[in-house]
C-alpha cells in the first residue's frame, strides 16, 4: 500500500521480492545454485515451487542465509542498473525490500524508510492473506532483525497503525520533502516495508 501511494505521487518503485522471484525462475545460474542448495524438487516442470523453497529456506537462519547469498547480489545488481537508467527520469527511485540492513545495502542508499506496524496488526494482516500458517509467519519473524532495531537504523519512520488515508497522507508529506531536497543528484529512497517479509515467496504477478 505504501509503495502504491509513492507510485501515485510519481516515484519509480522497484519490488525486490518480485525481482528475486523473476531471477529464481528465469536466471539459469540462480536456478542451478538454488537446486544445488535446496534440491531438484524445488522446481517442478521448470517452475519454481515457492512453497517448497520457502519451507526449506526458512527452516533456519543458516538456510535463509544461503538463499540470500544466492539472490541478493543479483537483486542489487538489477537495482543499480535500473537506477542508472531511470535517475534522469524520476525525482525519486524506491526499492521495496525486506532485508536492507541485514544485507548492508543501506550504505548505498541516500535515505531509508521504515513503515512501522505493531506486531499484533502485522500478524493479523499476514494471517488474513491466507497463504501462510501462523507458525510459518512467526518463524519468519524470528529470522529477521528485531523491529525496534530497524527503527533505530532507519532515517525515516512512518507509523502504519491507523487508516489508509493516514498512511497516504504521511507518505505524501515524505515524498514532497524528499523531492524538494533533490538537486543535481537524484535521491534514492529505500522503502523498508516489514510486511514484505511475509510476501517473499508469494508475490502476485
Amino acid at each position: 500500500t505504501a509503495c502504491k501511494f509513492l507510485a501515485e505521487k510519481g516515484a519509480y518503485v522497484l519490488d525486490a521480492d518480485l525481482i528475486a522471484k523473476q531471477l529464481m525462475e528465469n536466471d539459469p545460474q540462480v536456478r542451478d545454485e538454488i537446486i544445488a542448495a535446496f534440491g531438484n524438487d524445488v522446481y517442478k516442470d521448470g517452475k519454481l515451487d515457492t512453497q517448497k523453497l520457502a519451507h526449506r529456506a526458512f527452516a533456519s537462519e543458516a538456510d535463509q542465509r544461503i538463499l540470500n547469498d544466492i539472490v541478493h547480489p543479483r537483486v542489487i545488481d538489477y537495482f543499480q542498473q535500473e537506477v542508472d537508467k531511470m535517475r534522469d527520469k524520476y525525482d525519486l527511485i524506491v526499492l521495496d525490500a525486506p532485508l536492507i540492513f541485514e544485507s548492508g545495502f543501506d550504505s548505498r542508499l541516500d535515505h531509508t524508510l521504515l513503515i512501522y506496524t505493531k506486531y499484533k496488526y502485522r500478524l493479523e494482516r499476514a494471517l488474513r492473506r491466507g497463504n501462510l500458517t501462523r507458525e510459518d509467519i512467526l518463524r519468519r519473524i524470528e529470522l529477521q532483525m528485531p523491529e525496534e532495531d530497524k527503527r533505530e537504523l532507519a532515517e525515516f519512520v512512518i507509523e502504519n497503525n491507523g487508516t489508509e488515508e493516514q498512511l497516504k497522507s504521511a507518505i505524501g508529506e515524505l515524498y514532497d520533502k524528499l523531492t524538494t531536497w533533490t538537486n543535481v543528484v537524484s535521491n534514492i529512497l529505500y522503502g523498508l516495508f516489514l510486511i514484505a517479509i511475509f510476501n517473499f515467496f508469494n508475490v502476485e504477478i
